[in-house]
């Protein structure tokens, strides 16, 4: 029911107006869980100062279209405060090798809400301006090294950003179905809800 989103928003806007005419409490919590699983999906592009080329960013751009919002922020610069890395996914760029605050980045213990971690399903990894190294691979076996995960090149990032805010997709849906199944309500509320959860999850109670 998520899938479609003209269907899908119709449906659910008579979903919450269901629930709304037999418990007004319910009805309320569940648009505004639903109005968080609808928020735009965001993308990070995250570097130090000039390791973002315009390339990179106008080709996840393109790779993204309308689906997500994507926005670059510099790390270990001298004039701001470090950016938090709450997005959907986060693309971290490292130029030519893994910086001391390209590592700060990835495990950020001050923030623990905005953690990103080396494991972390939203992070990619890519390095650039290997182009004058004299081993390129040699530079890519380190930065992974470094940041514990698959370094991947340039080109290779925008595709890898798509597949990341698949899963994020996903867990956006896994987030609703967990919160719908939390919303406490009347017995005619709580049976649209039911209803509504077993379209979200493709179940059979």
């Amino acid at each position: 029911m998520v899938g479609d989103a003209g269907t899908a928003h119709a449906r659910w806007r008579q979903i919450v107006e269901d629930i709304g005419r037999f418990d007004a409490r319910a009805g309320r919590q569940v648009q505004r869980a639903l109005d968080r699983h609808d928020a735009p999906l965001r993308v990070q592009i995250a570097g130090r100062g000039g390791a973002v080329r315009p390339a990179l960013r106008a080709a996840v751009e393109a790779a993204v279209a309308a689906s997500a919002l994507v926005d670059t922020v510099e790390l270990d610069s001298p004039d701001r405060p470090e950016p938090v890395l709450d997005a959907d996914v986060v693309l971290l760029v490292l130029a030519a090798r893994a910086h001391p605050a390209d590592l700060a980045a990835l495990v950020r213990p001050a923030d623990p809400a905005a953690l990103v971690t080396g494991d972390d399903e939203r992070l990619v990894v890519v390095l650039d301006r290997t182009e004058r190294l004299e081993d390129a691979e040699a530079a890519f076996a380190r930065a992974a090294a470094h940041v514990r995960r698959p370094v991947l090149t340039p080109g290779s990032g925008p595709a890898a950003v798509v597949e990341r805010l698949g899963s994020a997709r996903r867990r956006r849906d896994a987030v609703l179905a967990r919160d719908l199944a939390g919303i406490g309500a009347g017995p005619r509320a709580r049976d649209v809800i039911e209803a509504a959860l077993d379209d979200l999850t493709g179940s059979s109670r």
